[in-house]
């Protein structure tokens, strides 16, 4: 299963970023190969939509879950439309969310 995270960066030492549809980056965890996987995200500078596009985007990569601090009602909406799993994680290092997620501890939104 591969898990969209939005990071700053493009290195697995990274945190995650506060805002979703604007990161710079997502972690793509896919859970059957045990690696990361970094993209660029190409909602990061839009003018209006940034959420939905964002959505789009990692619904593409064929992202099943996401871990984010926080969401707009667009992209909330967007994701739970899209069956895409919502969980909330806050900025820690990515690797310690997949542990978090892995162990069961992260909430469902």
């Amino acid at each position: 299963m591969k898990i969209a995270i939005p990071v700053e960066n493009d290195d697995e030492n990274t945190s995650m970023d506060n805002r979703f549809g604007r990161s710079v980056y997502y972690a793509l965890y896919d859970s059957d190969k045990d690696s990361f996987e970094f993209l660029k995200n190409p909602a990061s500078q839009a003018r209006g939509g940034a959420g939905v596009q964002a959505v789009e985007f990692i619904i593409k990569q064929g992202v099943k879950a996401v871990i984010v601090p926080q969401l707009g009602p667009n992209a909330d909406r967007a994701l739970k439309t899209s069956g895409i799993t919502i969980f909330q994680g806050s900025k820690e290092p990515i690797k310690k969310l997949v542990e978090m997620w892995k162990s069961g501890s992260l909430d469902k939104l």
